[in-house]
């Protein structure tokens, strides 16, 4: 079981590592996935499929005005310190659209729960994907989020310094591909314990983030929350 301070910094690398490339490669991906996911509703057709698309618009909708709060964001960080201090609108309206997107995704599973065993089966092969990109531009949004908000104590410098100091020090995914589950974690303890005893050289950073409580869920949490899409499947009973 993973302990409090290496669950924060497991979370904070998802958003940290993303650059703008694969930002958008994580988009296109998600788009093709809910597309994907639209094809579903054909299959029932009428009223059931009007709400079924309904719903996807309204993620959509939510995902775009994520992006364009981001934007603004990374506007205000490239702007004058007096207005990243004075601004906390953006911020706060990324947090109500996260909590929208999160009640979007609870009533397309609940809509979901229609389908016959096929359709269960296909929609469960396509709601990993759809789940991991979802997840992935939530992390970047809210990574975002937090840089800006340490931008209101420090300067861009000191921010990068803090963020990259982190990451630094993190086992990169990337590079422990094939690891089994217990190796990375033992290395992520190693390194969660590295980062406590140089706490003092990350300017608070780590306290900022567990402030904030900005956290893509793991997928056990997702499942408690009732987050993840996908569908139980009824075992057939045997014929006696």
């Amino acid at each position: 079981m993973k302990n409090e301070r290496t669950q924060f910094l497991t979370r904070l690398e998802t958003g940290f590592r993303m650059d703008r490339a694969r930002l958008e490669e994580v988009e296109h991906s998600l788009a093709v996935a809910v597309l994907s996911a639209r094809h579903f509703g054909a299959t029932y057709g009428g009223e059931w499929d009007t709400r079924w698309q309904k719903l996807w618009d309204d993620v959509e909708e939510i995902l775009l005005r994520i992006r364009l709060l981001v934007n603004e964001m990374e506007s205000l960080s490239e702007s004058a310190a007096d207005r990243v201090k004075g601004s906390a609108e953006p911020w706060t309206t990324l947090e109500a659209e996260d909590d929208k997107l999160v009640a979007a995704l609870v009533a397309i599973r609940a809509h979901a729960s229609r389908f016959n065993s096929e359709a269960r089966d296909n929609w469960n092969r396509l709601a990993p994907t759809l789940e991991s990109h979802l997840e992935a531009t939530r992390a970047w949004a809210q990574a975002t989020r937090i840089k800006t908000q340490l931008l209101k104590k420090h300067s861009r410098e000191e921010v990068e310094q803090m963020v990259q100091g982190v990451l630094a020090r993190l086992p990169d995914r990337a590079q422990t591909e094939g690891m089994s589950a217990e190796i990375y974690e033992q290395e992520f303890s190693t390194a969660v314990k590295e980062l406590d005893r140089e706490h003092h050289k990350f300017l608070g950073l780590i306290d900022a983030v567990k402030a904030l409580l900005l956290w893509v869920e793991t997928p056990e949490e997702r499942t408690s929350k009732k987050l993840s899409l996908h569908l139980e499947v009824p075992q057939l009973q045997p014929v006696l």
